[in-house]
């Protein structure tokens, strides 16, 4: 009992000295999934705003692949490679897919991600969207999904 006063200076002076957090402040699995969810938004507003007449249309190899949870980042980093080269890395499109970046999960596969056409806008756009709307439909689904009670 004795000691109780000096373990409560020992916890002041530590908390003195624990070095401030920077930086972006620390996300939930909840709030991160509102903000990835809010990302996706503004992207496919952006998408809409770039007005592409797309006779293009994905097959069931390619939609397999951009659903596919595994191949989320390897196909990502193919979508900000033809972002950046494209539209630039100031745009909306870019900037968000840079910021959806590290929260998607980091699997190992052999799987070849998707291959967007060089210089075709409209592949990019449908198949953009397509992947888009797969991380939208397994984030509302984990929303949506309550614990067995």
């Amino acid at each position: 009992m004795r000691s109780l006063p000096i373990l409560h200076r020992l916890l002041f002076l530590l908390a003195l000295h624990t070095p401030q957090a920077q930086g972006a402040p620390v996300k939930t699995p909840g709030t991160q999934q509102c903000y990835v969810l809010s990302l996706i938004r503004e992207i496919i507003n952006e998408l809409d705003k770039l007005h592409v007449a797309s006779e293009d249309f994905l097959n069931s190899n390619e939609k397999r692949r951009l659903m596919k949870t595994s191949l989320w980042r390897p196909n990502l980093e193919k979508f900000l490679t033809f972002a950046t080269n494209s539209l630039g890395e100031d745009s909306k499109i870019t900037k968000n897919l840079k910021e959806i970046q590290p929260i998607l999960p980091t699997t190992m596969t052999t799987e070849e991600p998707i291959l967007i056409e060089k210089d075709n806008l409209g592949d990019f756009w449908v198949k953009l969207k397509e992947y888009l709307s797969a991380i939208r439909d397994s984030l509302n689904c984990k929303n949506t999904q309550r614990p067995n009670v």
